[in-house]
């Protein structure tokens, strides 16, 4: 296990050093704080001027909120507010997916590319550790980034809101298990996808284009079976979680039964 560790400190400390990846850890985050934010505030203006219209679909989407038991208690703004308060934790969802591809994608082509990974591979770190590792170091800055910005935006949240409904809004429980154990399933999952693609590859944009090929019909395939059950329903967010923790440990089983050591020692050199 010290062996693990130290080679994740190896792995954190080149990613902190990758000026391709280091953005997005600053502009995907500051939009999932800002989302939450804007709906927060603007959601009485964004009503009221949706009813002095009469847009059919706000209107549409006012009853269902009314409607739905959850939220029949609350005044119409509040209860809006909080509906598109849960559902704003999507965004956090895209934060680790669209961070820890890109972040995967260089973990092993890009070694490949400036002949630093033999050197890793002749050592006596097995493949399990080797791919532990470099899950590990793509998935867990990404996945803090996305809990920063998830506090900050409850934070921020609650503190402009608190005078107007004289209680926290953020979090809910919906927005808890999105956050704290969705979030990290499937941002688990497409590093896992690209790890395998990267392996193979040689160039780390080909593989993130690659990725996204890959994983997009799958997430659209989970939004197809659980769409907005996810934010109403909790038996079928806790559902979610269970499937992609499954996929996730058939993927790194996967990765680790087909990952070829010798190929990319003996090829790359």
């Amino acid at each position: 296990m010290s062996v693990l560790w130290l080679f994740l400190a190896r792995e954190v400390r080149d990613l902190r050093g990758n000026s391709r990846v280091w953005p997005l850890y600053l502009i995907l985050p500051l939009l999932a704080i800002a989302l939450p934010v804007v709906f927060a505030v603007a959601m009485p203006q964004m009503i009221a001027m949706g009813q002095a219209k009469g847009d059919p679909a706000l209107l549409l989407l006012l009853r269902t909120v009314q409607a739905t038991p959850e939220f029949a208690h609350y005044s119409l703004v509040e209860a809006m507010t909080r509906y598109m308060l849960r559902n704003s934790f999507a965004i956090l969802l895209l934060v680790p997916i669209a961070i820890s591809s890109t972040s995967a994608a260089f973990s092993i082509v890009g070694e490949k590319l400036q002949r630093t990974l033999e050197p890793i591979l002749a050592t006596p770190i097995s493949d399990r550790q080797f791919l532990l590792g470099k899950l590990l170091a793509a998935l867990v800055p990404t996945v803090a980034a996305t809990w920063i910005a998830a506090a900050a935006g409850a934070i921020l949240v609650d503190a402009l809101t608190w005078s107007r409904y004289g209680s926290p809004l953020l979090p809910d429980r919906f927005w808890l298990v999105g956050v704290l154990v969705l979030a990290p399933l499937l941002g688990a999952c497409v590093v896992l996808v690209t790890m395998r693609l990267s392996a193979r590859g040689t160039d780390p944009q080909a593989v993130v284009q690659t990725t996204a090929l890959a994983t997009i019909p799958g997430f659209l395939l989970l939004g197809a079976i659980f769409g907005k059950a996810l934010t109403i329903f909790f038996p079928a967010l806790l559902g979610a979680c269970l499937l992609m923790l499954i996929v996730d440990a058939i993927l790194f089983r996967g990765n680790v039964r087909t990952f070829r050591r010798e190929e990319i020692l003996t090829r790359w050199k």
